[in-house]
């Protein structure tokens, strides 16, 4: 008994070693990054340092650097998360360093270094830009003091962009070019819209499917950290060579702006912070754009080019097979050709197969599945032929033959089956010769020429019994008469709404809100309450904008009580919609500590908001 406890106690700490091992061998990573990189004289800025990885809790964050050529030392505070995703642990902390700038001038931050195990980590250098004038600095923490986290910016200039980046810049045509349209704000963005997509003259397009909530990350950009979020991403496929240009994509959003107080009164500074200055900030409505962005689509090399080849480029597999080769003449065979891999799936041509006379063919059933998901395009397609043969004998199918350009060597290359032999019987009884050198039509006629007299008798009926006496003739006479009533009756209906926007918002709103509020239910957990809050949010916004036929993005929480009283809804109606709007809005942005009761109680508010705005007669 001792020597299997003395195998699992080394087996188990074996793996500690090994897990222990996998969490130290993660890199940390180091950051700086300030609030702003330009700003008046007397003014404070924060120099943030950032430590993350598995590893930051054993390290020392850096300090500050020596600024004291343009900026004064105020003090210092710092911060702590833990997250443990899959089983894994990272860490994050960070040292907030706050000054004044003192000095007008370009000046830079150097590089924050941190050695460990070793290894070197450095920061990027950050440029300041402090120019004379400005407003008076705000009241400065005593060093070591707790001092408050990052405040909303109050202006968009350099705090909101939209950037396009692309996989290459040099490609051939049919090979794909990803491309990742990133917003990058360091304001508050209450909703957005993609108002002009780009024009994708001269390629195929893929779409990658996002979720409804897109992925965000943060990165520095000159200095300041920005909150990242992926709003779309596309494949193109070039169809030529030559220079091409992807076309900006034009963005509207709705961002909410810090209103700037200038009072040192306690309680003013307490509703100055940033949850209670997001509630009364100032909403604004501005149009961003990407850049366009110029592709060289090379022309593919003519040497060693194949006769065959179709024009597809990737990287691609191809099997063929037979589910039998063994049969009796005019019994059905299926021949399945595949192609799978990386590329432009959707342009996969259809196989060239040469298929011996006296073979009966249909045409295939084309099967095609895509994979859009991670960095590429990949997928498989799938033909399914079915195949008769007439005659007896041995029959072979020549081996097919697919030709494109390998991505990764660079050149041509050729995939080819093996040759199909089937050898057909003569089927029971004889009926078809075995015989050879016949054409297909000639085929078609074997054993058709001799009629077979009949073994089964005709089904009999009642003497004196006839349908059209029946109640059933009468029903299917009244039935053609309802269906061109109803048919017309729908048509009239989709007319008006094809003509009347309005009217066809209108009749949907009900639809549509149910829909949203249908995905709120499923948020329904403390988790989730961020995402619940906002869908409630939408629906009850995407209510009154269909009702009313208004954009969604147009209609802001101030305007929406205005907009109900002059249609004539009922105070009670107005102030009861509001409120929901306004816990919602709360919620958002509030620290997650709704209860799992409390939103079922919003979700049923929200839902009888809807029903009385409805029975309102709101249009």
């Amino acid at each position: 008994m001792k020597k299997p406890k003395r195998i699992a106690v080394f087996a188990a700490a074996l793996l500690c070693a090994v897990l222990a091992g996998g969490v130290r061998a993660q890199d940390l990573s180091l950051r700086a990054y300030v609030d702003r990189t330009t700003l008046a004289v007397n003014q404070q800025f924060v120099l943030t340092i950032e430590v993350s990885g598995a590893d930051a809790q054993k390290v020392t964050i850096p300090q500050a650097p020596d600024l004291s050529q343009f900026a004064d030392y105020l003090g210092t505070s710092s911060s702590q998360s833990i997250q443990i995703i899959n089983g894994q642990m990272s860490v994050t902390r960070s040292a907030q360093n706050y000054f004044r700038a003192r000095k007008a001038g370009k000046f830079q931050i150097p590089a924050v270094t941190l050695v460990y195990k070793g290894k070197r980590y450095s920061s990027r250098p950050i440029v300041m830009q402090i120019v004379q004038g400005g407003a008076n600095p705000p009241p400065a923490a005593a060093p070591g003091g707790r001092q408050p986290r990052l405040r909303a910016q109050n202006s968009l200039e350099g705090n909101l962009f939209l950037r396009a980046e692309v996989s290459r810049k040099s490609v051939y045509p049919n090979q794909p070019v990803m491309v990742t349209y990133k917003l990058y704000t360091r304001v508050e963005i209450l909703g957005y819209a993609i108002s002009k997509l780009p024009n994708t003259v001269g390629f195929w397009t893929e779409e990658f499917k996002l979720p409804p909530q897109p992925p965000t990350s943060y990165e520095i950009v000159g200095g300041k950290r920005f909150l990242v979020a992926t709003i779309r991403k596309v494949a193109l496929f070039p169809t030529g060579p030559g220079e091409k240009e992807i076309e900006p994509l034009e963005v509207e959003c709705e961002v909410r702006l810090r209103q700037p107080r200038r009072s040192r009164d306690l309680f003013d500074s307490f509703f100055n912070d940033d949850f209670f200055g997001d509630m009364f900030g100032k909403r604004v409505r501005t149009k961003i754009a990407s850049k366009p962005i110029r592709i060289n689509v090379k022309p593919l090399p003519e040497e060693g080019k194949p006769a065959d080849f179709s024009g597809l480029v990737g990287s691609f597999r191809m099997s063929a097979k037979l589910d039998k080769q063994d049969v009796a003449a005019n019994e059905a065979i299926t021949l399945t050709v595949k192609y799978s891999g990386t590329g432009n799936i959707k342009m996969l041509p259809e196989p060239k197969i040469e298929f011996p006379p006296d073979i009966e063919t249909y045409e295939p059933k084309v099967s095609l599945t895509i994979d859009r998901t991670g960095n590429a395009i990949r997928g498989s397609k799938t033909f399914e032929y079915v195949l008769i043969p007439r005659l007896a004998g041995v029959h072979r199918i020549r081996p097919i033959r697919f030709s494109y350009f390998d991505l990764p060597s660079g050149r041509y290359r050729t995939l080819e089956s093996p040759e199909f032999v089937i050898r057909v019987s003569a089927p029971a009884g004889g009926t078809t010769p075995v015989t050879t050198g016949l054409t297909r039509e000639e085929v078609r006629f074997i054993g058709k020429d001799i009629r077979f007299i009949k073994l089964s008798s005709e089904e009999f009926h009642r003497i004196g019994h006839y349908f059209y006496r029946t109640p059933w003739f009468v029903l299917l006479l009244i039935l053609p008469l309802l269906a061109v009533g109803g048919a017309f009756a729908y048509q009239q209906q989709q007319a008006r709404m094809a003509e009347n926007v309005a009217y066809a918002r209108s009749r949907r709103a009900n639809q549509l809100a149910r829909k949203r509020l249908s995905q709120a239910r499923k948020l329904l957990k403390p988790e989730t309450q961020k995402e619940f809050y906002a869908e409630i949010s939408r629906a009850l916004v995407g209510f009154v904008a269909d009702k009313l036929n208004l954009p969604p993005a147009g209609i802001i929480s101030d305007e929406v009580a205005g907009l109900l009283r002059d249609r004539g809804v009922p105070e009670e109606i107005v102030k009861e919609f509001l409120g929901c709007l306004q816990e919602c809005d709360f919620q958002r942005f509030a620290p997650a500590n709704a209860t799992e009761q409390d939103m079922r109680d919003m979700y049923e508010k929200a839902k009888k908001a809807i029903v009385d705005l409805e029975k309102a007669k709101l249009s």
